[in-house]
């Protein structure tokens, strides 16, 4: 996600000050950028005359969202369906006031056109499947079709709600909390595969989480893939562990209705709980285990124990 530091300096992420999927949001480097330029630049030139023009053929809207695509879709499609459930969910778990602003979501119609679009309008930013860029215009989502345009778009989507209700939101529970709602399923709640492998791996080198660290980074560029598992993993700890530890997030969250300075939210958790640490490890060492078991038994027969 990228907020627009010229006219959203207040808000330059800090929480949008430039997320994940500004950095993280696709396993494409820049060395496959490159790969792909050679691959597809003379198809480009001789076969199709790209422009910098955003998806306008097709409009979907909803009373939060906007998609705006060249490609056949209307508001039965899934894809639909999924963002609205989506919508209502985070607004649900979180306790949101009511969106100021619409969400819209710019689906291209494939990978190179997409590509083209973000490195004409947005050349300082690295190649991603997916993107949130919000202005003082719009809050916008960029993307295109692809095998995980449904979990992209739930991470990047995520963005966009908070944004649109919120005033602001810090770094670390932005990126947490679009980890969090990244997870598809019908169970609320369902562990982050990878994150949970990442921070078990973490554990094992001696790596010790701390939330203070996370909170006074403000700098997109400075976040680790290890630093989203472990904001994931707080979310997660404060949502579905103690009752208390979710009503000091809900209480946090609504605080930023109103400030553009967020104040840092470890003293609350921490008089809530005074063990909160011990809570926190404890807390992950179970989705490790729910992992481990769904792991098992998703095992070919005979290779189960």
């Amino acid at each position: 996600m990228m907020r627009d530091t010229h006219q959203q300096s207040a808000n330059c992420h800090a929480p949008r000050q430039i997320p994940r999927h500004v950095f993280v949001r696709s396993c494409l480097c820049a060395a496959a950028s490159m790969l792909l330029m050679l691959q597809y630049g003379c198809a480009m030139s001789q076969k199709k005359t790209f422009s910098a023009d955003r998806p306008s053929r097709q409009s979907v809207k909803t009373e939060h969202f906007v998609i705006r695509t060249d490609i056949d879709l209307n508001s039965d499609d899934p894809l639909v369906q999924e963002l609205e459930s989506l919508q209502a969910r985070i607004k649900a778990e979180l306790k949101l006031p009511p969106q100021r602003d619409p969400v819209v979501v710019y689906l291209f119609s494939d990978e190179i056109t997409y590509r083209y679009y973000m490195q004409t309008t947005w050349n300082n930013l690295p190649p991603r499947r997916a993107y949130f860029v919000g202005t003082s215009r719009e809050l916008a989502v960029y993307s295109f079709r692809s095998p995980r345009i449904q979990e992209d778009l739930r991470h990047e989507f995520t963005h966009g709600i908070l944004h649109a209700c919120l005033n602001n939101v810090p770094l670390w529970l932005d990126e947490g909390l679009a980890e969090y709602f990244e997870v598809g399923g019908k169970t609320s709640g369902a562990p982050h595969r990878e994150h949970v492998l990442e921070l078990l791996a973490a554990r094992e080198e001696g790596w010790n989480p701390n939330l203070f660290r996370l909170e006074v980074i403000n700098d997109f560029r400075k976040l680790t893939q290890r630093d989203y598992a472990e904001s994931w993993a707080w979310v997660h700890f404060m949502l579905h562990s103690e009752p208390e530890a979710r009503q000091v997030l809900e209480q946090y969250i609504a605080g930023l209705t109103s400030t553009s300075t967020p104040r840092t939210l470890r003293p609350s958790l921490e008089k809530v709980f005074p063990q909160y640490y011990s809570q926190f490890v404890s807390h992950t060492e179970q989705l490790q285990a729910q992992v481990a078991i769904a792991a098992a038994r998703s095992l070919p027969p005979d290779q189960k124990l």
